[in-house]
């Protein structure tokens, strides 16, 4: 009977043991983070579709805004610089998704540096919006409804959230 309790007891106690940090910034770093600028790059992002060339324009400036508003608290004259990398936008049209032949996709990499330009910590970063519908007239009215603008503004929202979630766990 002890040979068979001890290893419950032993796996027991494993799984409430607390799973290792994935940010590589400490929890009192991460608590302290202060920014003193945020920086976007789109040059040589891979637009794969006509629709995000579309968006292409309005990349930079509309995820530099949405970071800005979500990471305000943490923006101050001196801190870390995030420098966010696009490598790729993909918006896929409302009717595509909704038929589950495309999906609109973001991807890159953020990084903080410090003054001194050495890195603190990368983030990669890939967030999905858009998904089929479980039925042809759930798609019908998905795709009567949905739209690439509303696709696109949902990656830059999640995106940020995304970031400032890895930051902070």
């Amino acid at each position: 009977m002890k040979h068979i309790i001890l290893p419950i007891l032993a796996l027991s106690l494993a799984a409430c043991a607390p799973m290792p940090r994935a940010n590589p910034l400490s929890r009192a770093q991460a608590d302290a983070l202060t920014l003193s600028a945020i920086e976007v790059t789109t040059t040589g992002a891979a637009f794969e579709n006509q629709r995000a060339a579309d968006f292409s324009t309005r990349l930079d400036p509309d995820l530099t805004a949405t970071l800005q508003r979500d990471f305000a608290d943490r923006l101050k004259p001196s801190g870390a610089i995030l420098t966010v990398d696009v490598a790729r936008l993909n918006v896929a049209d409302s009717g595509r998704t909704a038929f589950g032949w495309d999906q609109s996709k973001l991807i890159g990499q953020a990084r903080l540096t410090d003054a001194t330009g050495a890195v603190l910590a990368t983030y990669p970063i890939q967030v999905n919006a858009g998904q089929a519908a479980k039925t042809r007239t759930g798609a019908l009215v998905s795709a009567a409804i949905g739209s690439s603008e509303k696709n696109y503004l949902k990656l830059i929202k999640t995106f940020s959230e995304n970031l400032l979630e890895q930051i902070e766990d």
